[in-house]
Formats: C-alpha cells, structure tokens, sequence
C-alpha cells in the first residue's frame, strides 16, 4: 500500500507540473518567438533510491514517475508587419540581445529604437552586431538576408546570428529570452538562415494540441485525487482499527 501512496502522490506532483507547463504553452501562444516546452517523463523502477529509468511519451497509473522537459525550437510561421525594424530568420539561428550584461538568445524580431537610436527589443534589450551594439539614424532602413544593415545607403553594421550545437543547453528566461547555461556550449555561425525584413516569427505554441493536452492532465489529475482519497480513508480506517 506504501507503494500505491508514494506513486499516487508523485503522480499528483508530475501532473499538477505538467498542467503548468500546458498554461504556459496556451498564454504565450500570441507571443512572438515563444517556443513550446515539452514534458518528458521519466518512469522510475521503484521506489525512493531507485537508480533505473526509463523515458516514456505518456505516463500511466500503475508506475512512479518524474518529470523534466525539452523545449521545441521548430520554425513557427512569418508575419508580415510592415515594420522595417521588424526581422525574421528562416532557418538555424538566434539573434543576440543583452540583459544586464549577459548575452541572450530570441527568435522574437520584434525590434524598435530606444532614445539612442539603438537598436532594441521590445523591452529595451539591446540587440547586438557583429561590430556591436546597432545604431541606426536615418530614415531609409534597408536590412539584407545576410543581415547586413544599410542606413542611408551606407553600411551601419550586421546583425549577429548565432546557433549552437546542443541547442538543450538553452533554457528558458522568460518572454522569448533564452539562456546558455553550459560555458563549454559556445557560440557558432549557422550554416543556413536568411533575414526577412518587415516579417517577424510567431509562436510555434500548437493551441489545438495544447488543450487537447489540457483535457488529458485533467482527467488523470482528478484520477491521481479519487486514489489519494481511496487511500486517505483507508489508512483513517487502519489507524481506528489500531487504536481499538
């Protein structure tokens, strides 16, 4: 019967995670450059202390399980903004932007310039060149598919694009930001990509699957519940017959 609580109990946990997970899929789903995390559960052989596991799609009921994720860095469609700070990749890539003077990673082109002409998201976060922060003062903005950029018909700087080759050493920051969490992953120049101005990348959040997602976490959340309460009773009843 322990055994029965302890894979109830984790069960509740990795479900009421993996309808966090679900919610932030469907709220970030008109959010520019937003890339869906996944679940991957983990089931365990026994119990506490156990060294086996075994990664499955779906869990069941009948085994303990843990749960991690992945975040899926699939291409999501181009919308054409008309904004020409607005920029797109097609293909391998992330630009790099500055937060408190740490590099970050977005497909979120959404750009604007700041008090200083620079070039900025839309949270202020500079975007960064290859010969550093962009300054733009014209009027005529001409951004090429290589990503060189040409203000006034004179060459202004070049967009940084970078990739890397285990993209899973990233980790979501928040608001299309992403992470490297591993020093030894560096920086490289994607093989392929094209620029696309005046177009900026959607989420790739599919809502569809996401609430059918939803309708699945629910049903085996209220199961893992009838089980805990099975259990509850059970054990009130233990504890009576013990005491008599």
């Amino acid at each position: 019967m322990l055994k029965g609580i302890y894979r109830t109990l984790t069960g509740k946990a990795v479900t009421e995670r993996r309808m966090e997970m679900v919610a932030n899929n469907i709220s970030n789903s008109l959010t520019p450059g937003y890339k869906a995390s996944r679940p991957v559960f983990k089931m365990m052989d026994d119990l506490i202390g156990s060294k086996g596991e075994t990664t499955v799609q779906q869990p069941d009921s009948t085994s303990s399980y843990t749960l991690s994720s992945y975040i899926n860095f699939a291409e999501a469609a181009m919308v054409e903004s008309g904004n020409n700070l607005d920029v797109g990749i097609e293909g391998d890539g992330f630009f790099v932007v500055t937060l408190n003077g740490k590099n970050m990673y977005t497909r979120n082109g959404q750009f604007t310039l700041n008090n200083e002409k620079k070039l900025v998201t839309m949270d202020g976060n500079i975007v960064m060149g290859e010969g550093g922060e962009i300054t733009i003062d014209g009027s005529d903005i001409k951004i090429e598919s290589d990503g060189t950029i040409y203000v006034d018909k004179k060459y202004s700087n070049k967009i940084r694009i970078v990739t890397f080759e285990d993209k899973t050493k990233l980790k979501n920051y928040g608001r299309s930001l992403f992470v490297n969490e591993d020093v030894q992953a560096v920086e490289k120049t994607p093989e392929k990509y094209l620029l696309k101005q005046g177009f900026y990348e959607a989420s790739n959040v599919d809502v569809i699957k996401e609430m059918i997602e939803m309708m699945s976490t629910l049903r085996a959340y209220e199961s893992y519940t009838k089980v805990d309460q099975f259990f509850s009773e059970m054990m009130s009843k233990l504890i009576n017959l013990g005491r008599m």
